[in-house]
């Protein structure tokens, strides 16, 4: 959204994204291969400050004092013991916005424990309603983490246009928890207004039925079979036509289907004869004859294959990003568009470790032979040092 972003890391603490990578260790630089971090910071700069040591806590320090907005989410204890927590930022800077991000806030009996996607996926019941009625919970592993970061920006959006009108900067308490809790709320409202768990239901959803996912014909591009496509049928309207396009068969003419409950009811049973017919159809003719009839329905796709969609070709949703270990891949840019914004940003590839030290550091005040004294005492650098 047009900031100038610091990552800042350290090389015996780097982000634990760069791990994520599948890449041997005996790769050289194999920190650096990364498709995961690569992806999540496209357009940033990169800083390593080991802020266990007092000198990389007093470059911090200094940095800090140069920046509208610090963001940080480790668990509350790691700031607050050296030195770093609202009070003390705000007397380095009066009017800086401090965006907080723990696990389950800066208070409270569980203020200390650490928190990833799936912890918070689990601790607010989003796991409880994801995977199939037979089978144990899935941790969905996606949603705890992207949506505790637009909760948190919607925070800071909101201190900036303050600060903005005041002068004044602001403490944004973004608890990870807190914002899962927020799209997970429909469980505790069933329950307290209806008495009603909610409870996994695979691909089904409550409002359409049938709805769910079907096995076509044709080998995927791993040689597996294992090709499928998603049909919802959101009204009797589209039952009627889907019935149409199956050839009328005659358990789909059972007139309890007609309706929605009554298709709720049978869905075993549709899944059952809707899954035969599929079975015996590849993808693009299952949606050829569905989608030109009405139907929702479309080919179940993979995520890596989403370059592939033209819809988000024409909008360039995806910009080519050179990176120079890892060569040239597509990354996405924003999902929306901002009319006084340019329809095409400009991508900068995600930074190597300690790749903008010299950059950043030489700003506040550290010269060059200074920086060769930190990199000796292991206060910067560009390699890992465990």
């Amino acid at each position: 959204l047009g900031a100038e972003v610091i990552h800042v890391e350290s090389t015996s603490r780097p982000d634990m994204t760069r791990f994520i990578a599948g890449v041997p260790m005996t790769d050289e630089n194999w920190w650096e291969k990364s498709p995961i971090f690569a992806g999540l910071n496209t357009n940033k700069k990169g800083v390593t400050l080991n802020i266990q040591t007092e000198q990389g806590r007093e470059l911090l320090k200094e940095l800090v004092k140069t920046c509208d907005v610090l963001v940080e989410n480790y668990t509350p204890r790691v700031l607050d013991q050296i030195g770093m927590d609202y009070e003390s930022v705000r007397a380095l800077r009066p009017d800086i916005i401090m965006v907080r991000m723990p696990g389950f806030g800066l208070d409270g009996p569980w203020k200390d424990k650490a928190a990833f996607a799936y912890v918070i996926e689990d601790a607010s019941g989003l796991t409880w309603l994801t995977g199939h009625p037979d089978q144990n919970p899935v941790e969905p592993y996606s949603i705890g983490d992207p949506n505790a970061g637009i909760h948190a920006l919607n925070g800071l959006l909101v201190a900036l246009a303050h600060r903005d009108r005041t002068g004044e900067g602001t403490l944004v308490e973004a608890s990870m928890i807190e914002a899962a809790l927020n799209v997970s709320a429909e469980q505790v409202i069933e329950y307290s207004a209806y008495g009603k768990l909610l409870n996994r239901e695979g691909n089904r959803g409550p409002v359409a039925a049938p709805q769910n996912l079907y096995q076509s014909a044709g080998i995927d591009e791993f040689g597996r079979d294992d090709c499928w496509v998603a049909i919802a049928v959101e009204t009797d309207t589209q039952w009627s036509i889907l019935c149409e396009a199956l050839g009328s068969p005659d358990w789909a003419l059972d007139p309890a289907l007609a309706s929605a409950d009554g298709r709720r009811a049978a869905h075993d049973l549709i899944d059952e004869k809707l899954g035969q017919w599929c079975r015996e159809r590849s993808g693009d003719e299952i949606v050829d004859t569905l989608w030109e009839a009405g139907i929702p329905v479309a080919k179940v796709m993979q995520p890596h294959r989403q370059t592939e969609l033209p819809q988000l070709e024409f909008r360039r949703f995806f910009a080519h990003v050179d990176h120079t270990v890892n060569g040239t891949a597509r990354h996405t840019t924003l999902p929306v568009r901002f009319s006084s914004a340019p329809e095409q940003f400009d991508m900068r590839p995600a930074p190597l470790l300690g790749e903008h030290n010299t950059e950043i550091l030489t700003g506040i005040g550290v010269t060059a032979d200074d920086l060769d004294k930190l990199e000796s005492a292991k206060v910067i650098g560009r390699k890992l040092a465990f």
